[in-house]
């Protein structure tokens, strides 16, 4: 069975601190105070008993801002991958597939807040290789995943890194995520930068009303001037109030820690130490039509967000409404 999709997400936001043009530090939502374009994709899907594929072309603000240091025109391409079935439960892909890390979706609809948390903002969007997929039972599954490294579809070195995923869903109302990764994103020229990166993840359904998300992550990269590592943690945690089939709410605090700027390159003493808050609704205007409008803060320790007069800020806040179309 063939499938053909596609994907619109229009957004307008406005920020506080009145940068230029662009806000700092996030993927989306990227430009302030100019109605744009977050991420439009076209996608094909083929399902048969054997084989599986999508194929997705995309482009939009999150695309230039996320994949900034691909060389070509790979960042275009959302997923290109062909999977074939091993055996009754296990699949393996290869090609550019969407990345394991994280309990948010790069497409925006399918996550309870229309912008991504500050720990998703900073890991791999998408990966490069190959992907091995087996349910080791009714609730256990497992994924492991040999690619080319952090987010890079074009290869910067002879090295490749794994990516694991197990998946247990405990009840019918809580399941439980691992991700990592484990790779050398070494610079030629320059001594090892092995990074591990972990990420746990917690869903909790309470009710039909009320749901529940934690993520914490922790990780850390060996320094390329001296023989210790750098660590890193941050962790979110999201509830949603679902008011009826076409109406919900979610609450978000969240806290990144990278004070050796391991993960967030920052020109200050502190590094990226920011905690924030947002506050989102949903309405849907029909099937596959979605209006969301969402109020976002930031605290940084140091001065990181630029404002319009060409000093920085320590708070950044901003407001933003996106309507998006689907088939």
């Amino acid at each position: 069975m063939i499938d053909y999709g596609a994907f619109l997400d229009s957004y307008y936001a406005y920020d506080t601190n009145q940068p230029q043009v662009s806000r700092a530090y996030t993927t989306q939502p990227v430009k302030h105070d100019r109605p744009s374009i977050n991420l439009a994709h076209l996608e094909m899907k083929i399902q048969t008993e054997k084989i599986r594929s999508r194929i997705a072309l995309q482009a939009g603000d999150s695309v230039e801002r996320n994949a900034v240091l691909e060389p070509g025109k790979e960042k275009y391409i959302q997923e290109a991958y062909l999977g074939t079935k091993l055996g009754e439960k296990t699949w393996v892909d290869a090609g550019i597939f969407l990345g394991n890390i994280g309990a948010e979706s790069w497409i925006s609809k399918d996550n309870w807040t229309y912008t991504r948390a500050l720990n998703l903002d900073y890991v791999p969007y998408y990966s490069a290789g190959i992907r091995l997929e087996h349910q080791l039972d009714q609730k256990q599954s497992f994924q492991l995943q040999v690619i080319n490294g952090w987010q890079n579809v074009s290869e910067n070195n002879t090295a490749k890194a794994v990516g694991m995923q197990y998946k247990n869903i405990l009840s019918d109302t809580l399941t439980f995520t691992y991700n990592n990764f484990l790779g050398d994103e070494k610079v030629v020229g320059k001594n090892s930068r092995f990074r591990i990166y972990h990420n746990f993840i917690l869903k909790w359904e309470a009710s039909k009303s009320w749901q529940f998300l934690y993520a914490f992550d922790v990780g850390h990269q060996s320094q390329q001037k001296n023989n210790g590592i750098d660590g890193l943690f941050a962790t979110t945690l999201t509830s949603r109030r679902v008011f009826n089939p076409d109406q919900s709410m979610a609450f978000r605090l969240e806290y990144y820690n990278d004070r050796h700027k391991t993960n967030v390159p920052v020109q200050t003493t502190k590094g990226f130490e920011v905690a924030g808050a947002s506050l989102n609704f949903d309405q849907k205007i029909w099937e596959k039509a979605l209006w969301r409008t969402e109020l976002r803060g930031f605290y940084s320790e140091d001065k990181i967000y630029p404002k319009n007069n060409g000093q920085k800020n320590r708070l950044d806040g901003f407001v933003a409404t996106s309507l998006s179309v689907w088939f």
